[in-house]
């Protein structure tokens, strides 16, 4: 029997990262930092007999209903499962302003038990920022009321770029990593996107240093299935079993038979070349720089970043979640600002 989460009335800081891949947050539950991620997949629910029938035999604990603008949607809330086949990912522009987004932060504050948020800090990419930061910020703001699930109450909304949220966690947990001459630079390669922020350890922006462009995991995982395609023929069209396989280190089940995919994914890595070398491009020499690679495909890209940049290029610990829990630093000491 599915149970209904235990909400508290208790105001609270919450740091959201809805990528293109997966929805991660981060706040805080007994002194302690508390993560957790799902896939952004939210599916148009129609209650018919099927679903029904579903129903009344038990639905799965993970999947969670919710009610946006009227409508239902389905989210899956682990990431213990790789997304089916049949699912087509989002990677617009305006996903931000899409039903889905809106059904993925709900569900977020459904499953963190926190009807009162009094500052909720969400990410956004360099090259959607000015488009959509501001929309944001008035959409989220105030109650919102997710049907079975009651009312949340959303005091003050932020919106930060995306590996702004790396750079507040590595600030804050790993100070030794900047000194007094050089200049923090960090990559944030996502699902989609692949961003570059530059800043002094004293918050000091170097703007003409930052920048965004298309490019990420996804591009990496194409390349892999195109090549997988003409091997061994038949489809590989779910990039998440192929990211999965990688990422686990195990070998990719396909038709029944077990694909190594190390070969693979040695000759994909060249189309991160291009991206990182714009990279270079806009932070224009690494002379002063001590560089890091964050999230998500942070893995994807390090071999190029090392082998373009040259020197030492650091891995943020826990990557994917780097920009969330950042996210969730960068509310508490602006709430701390305003106490």
């Amino acid at each position: 029997m599915r149970t209904e989460p235990s909400f508290t009335n208790r105001s609270t800081t919450l740091g959201v990262d809805v990528g293109y891949s997966f929805t991660k947050y981060a706040f805080m539950h007994d002194g302690k930092i508390t993560t957790g991620s799902m896939p952004s997949v939210a599916r148009r629910f129609a209650e018919t007999t099927f679903e029904s029938s579903l129903e009344a035999v038990g639905a799965r604990e993970a999947d969670l209903q919710i009610e946006v603008n009227g409508m239902k949607y389905l989210v899956d809330t682990t990431d213990a499962e790789v997304v089916p086949s049949s699912i087509i990912r989002t990677e617009t522009d305006d996903f931000p302003t899409s039903n889905e987004y809106y059904a993925l932060l709900g569900t977020t504050l459904v499953r963190c038990q926190q009807r009162y948020i009094d500052e909720l800090v969400l990410g956004l990419p360099l090259p959607t920022y000015q488009m959509h930061a501001r929309g944001l910020i008035e959409k989220f703001r105030g109650s919102h009321d997710f049907g079975r699930h009651g009312t949340f109450t959303i005091r003050n909304v932020s919106v930060l770029p995306q590996p702004l949220g790396a750079y507040v966690f590595l600030r804050s947990t790993h100070p030794q990593a900047f000194s007094g001459d050089t200049s923090c630079c960090i990559v944030d390669s996502g699902w989609n996107t692949t961003d570059t922020f530059v800043s002094s350890s004293s918050f000091k922006v170097d703007r003409a240093r930052c920048g965004g462009l298309q490019g990420g995991a996804a591009i990496v995982l194409r390349e892999i299935a195109a090549l997988l395609q003409r091997k061994h023929k038949g489809r590989f069209s779910n990039l998440d079993r192929i990211d999965r396989a990688i990422v686990t280190n195990k070998p990719l089940m396909h038709n029944g038979e077990a694909i190594d995919l190390q070969p693979f994914l040695n000759s994909a890595l060249h189309v991160t070349i291009p991206i990182v070398r714009s990279v270079l491009t806009t932070i224009k020499t690494r002379e002063d720089l001590t560089v890091f690679a964050a999230g998500g495909a942070a893995h994807y890209y390090l071999p190029a970043l090392r082998e373009t940049l040259g020197g030492e290029i650091n891995v943020v610990e826990q990557p994917r979640f780097a920009n969330a829990v950042g996210f969730l630093l960068a509310g508490e000491a602006a709430l701390k600002g305003k106490r």
